[in-house]
C-alpha cells in the first residue's frame, strides 16, 4: 500500500534522524592509539617458539652470549646459525657487557678494552640482522666508593661516544637505558640519563626502562624530555618485574606520553615469565592498554 504523504515525510525523518546520530556516534568514538600497531618483543631464545605462537614480532638478545666477541670467529658461526633459524628475528640485542667485561668508570675504566669488544661484537651484530644495542651494563657503569661522580660521567658518555661511533658505521643503532638505583648509581632517572647521552653526542640514542622508571618513581611526565633521543622501550611490572598484564600494572600514563611525544618504536617484555601470565595474554594485555593510551 502506498504511504500517504505525511507517513512518507515523517519516515524519512526518522531515518535522517538515525543516520544522523550513527555518523555522530561514529565521529565520536576514540580511535585506537597508534601506539598499538608498534611491534612487542621477547627476551628469551629458548621461548622464541611461544612468543611467535602468541603474536610477538622480534626477540632481543644477549650481545655477551650471541656474539660472544671475547670468542674467536669460530665460536660465533654455530650462534649465527641458530639466530639465523629462531622464528621470529633478533632485531635487538641488550647483555651488553658481561660481569668481568670492561669497566666503564672508575681508576679501572678500560676504554680500549671496549672499543676492542665493541668492533668484533658490533660487526657481528650486523651479519646476525640486529638493528638496536641497549647498553645496561650496571655493574661496569657503577661508581666506585670514593671517586669522584662528575669524572665517572665524563668516563661513561666518552666511552659511550666511542662505541655509538662504531656502531654507526655499522649500521646500528647504540642506546643507553636507564637504570633503578638498585642495580648502579649512575643513569638513574631519566633525566641523568639524557645528560650523559648529551655529553656523548648525537649519535647515542635512549632506552626508556619503564620498570626501572617504577621502581625508583621517576615520574611518567619525564618522558617529555626525551623528546629525539628516545628510541626503544623496555617494560616490565615493578612487583617481581613480571610480565603485564600479571598484575595488574597500568602503564597508560606513560603510553598517553609516547603516543603524544609521536613514539614510532618498540616494546620489549624485559621480564621474568615464571610467575606471569602466559606471553599471549600477556600481549593481548599491553596492547589493550597501548589501545586505550
Amino acid at each position: 500500500m502506498a504511504l500517504h504523504r505525511r507517513d512518507f515525510l515523517r519516515q524519512s525523518a526518522l531515518a535522517a534522524l538515525v543516520l544522523g546520530a550513527s555518523r555522530s556516534l561514529a565521529q565520536e568514538a576514540p580511535k585506537p592509539s597508534p601506539l598499538a600497531e608498534l611491534p612487542l618483543g621477547g627476551m628469551s631464545r629458548g621461548m622464541a617458539p611461544e612468543f611467535a605462537a602468541a603474536g610477538f614480532g622480534y626477540l632481543e638478545l644477549s650481545v655477551a652470549s650471541e656474539l660472544v666477541p671475547d670468542k674467536p670467529e669460530e665460536a660465533f658461526l654455530p650462534n649465527l646459525e641458530r639466530l639465523k633459524a629462531l622464528p621470529i628475528p633478533c632485531l635487538m640485542m641488550n647483555g651488553f657487557l658481561p660481569g668481568n667485561g670492561p669497566r666503564l668508570v672508575g681508576p679501572q675504566a678500560d676504554l680500549p678494552a671496549l672499543l676492542r669488544w665493541v668492533q668484533v661484537a658490533f660487526p657481528r651484530a650486523r651479519r646476525a640482522g640486529v638493528r638496536l644495542i641497549t647498553v645496561g651494563a650496571g655493574g661496569s657503569r657503577r661508581i666506585p666508593k670514593d671517586f669522584e661522580p662528575a669524572k665517572a660521567r665524563d668516563q661513561f658518555s666518552r666511552a659511550m661516544a666511542a662505541a655509538a661511533a662504531v656502531a654507526r658505521d655499522n649500521g646500528l643503532t647504540l642506546a643507553v637505558e636507564n637504570l633503578n638505583s638498585g642495580e648502579t648509581n649512575l643513569g638513574n632517572t631519566l633525566a641523568e640519563t639524557l645528560a650523559l647521552l648529551e655529553a656523548a653526542g648525537p649519535d647515542l640514542k635512549l632506552t626508556a626502562d619503564l620498570f626501572h622508571m617504577l621502581r625508583d618513581g621517576d615520574p611518567a611526565s619525564e618522558l617529555r624530555k626525551a623528546a629525539g633521543r628516545l628510541v626503544h622501550v623496555h617494560v616490565a611490572e615493578n612487583k617481581d618485574r613480571l610480565a603485564p598484564g600479571t598484575g595488574g600494572e597500568d602503564f597508560r600514563a606513560h603510553l598517553a606520553i609516547l603516543r603524544e611525544m609521536g613514539y614510532k618504536g618498540a616494546f620489549s617484555f624485559e621480564c621474568g615469565w615464571k610467575g606471569s601470565v602466559p606471553p599471549a595474554k600477556s600481549l593481548a594485555a599491553f596492547r589493550e592498554q597501548l589501545r586505550s593510551a
